[in-house]
């Protein structure tokens, strides 16, 4: 904030610092949303010119991390507005793979206990290839449920992100649970056939 408020070249070294401290933990969450390492590293550099911009309007009553990560979500949520995709990588499935091992870490107490190794890959495919179908055909929704499990994000928090009313956002995140129903149904199915 120093940096920013003196100008000059004591803003680079700040955004190098920043980039040294935050680039691989924002890089990680980004690769995770958007399934594509260099947009993802386009985003979080984008992130990084926004943060330089709007350093005077951080008033230092949170961390900064949060600050910097609420300024890259919505980046991450304007890319996939963007009503073009690109095409997925093919190490994509690993991506998904993590935020799809976070989701499925979530719902373990449900999941039956006492299953045998080959029945628990067979679920954890079964959940890769659910979650992987989920991120292709609605990234947006998918994101945010990833939000919910991975971050514990609170319906303000998103909301706030989002941009939405609480009334609005309670409605989004109902419109992605039931999307992630239909999309994980097969896992769902299989995880508790034997309830």
């Amino acid at each position: 904030m120093e940096a920013c408020r003196d100008g000059g070249r004591r803003i680079e070294g700040a955004l190098r610092s920043l980039d040294r401290a935050y680039f691989a933990l924002l890089h990680r969450e980004c690769v995770r949303a958007v399934g594509d390492a260099d947009t993802a590293r386009d985003l979080v550099q984008e992130t990084f010119i926004k943060v330089w911009q709007r350093c005077a309007s951080f008033r230092g009553e949170s961390e900064l991390l949060p600050w910097v990560r609420s300024i890259m979500r919505r980046s991450i949520l304007d890319k996939l507005r963007q009503p073009q995709r690109e095409v997925p990588l093919e190490h994509e499935t690993e991506l998904v793979g993590d935020a799809g091992e976070r989701v499925a870490e979530f719902s373990a107490e449900q999941v039956p206990a006492g299953e045998d190794a080959m029945k628990q890959r067979q679920l954890a495919e079964c959940f890769e290839r659910c979650w992987e179908k989920f991120m292709q055909a609605s990234p947006q929704h998918a994101l945010v449920i990833s939000w919910i499990a991975e971050d514990g994000m609170t319906h303000e928090e998103i909301g706030a992100l989002l941009g939405r009313t609480p009334g609005a956002t309670r409605e989004f995140i109902s419109q992605c649970r039931k999307r992630a129903r239909v999309h994980l149904a097969e896992w769902y199915s299989l995880a508790f056939s034997e309830r």
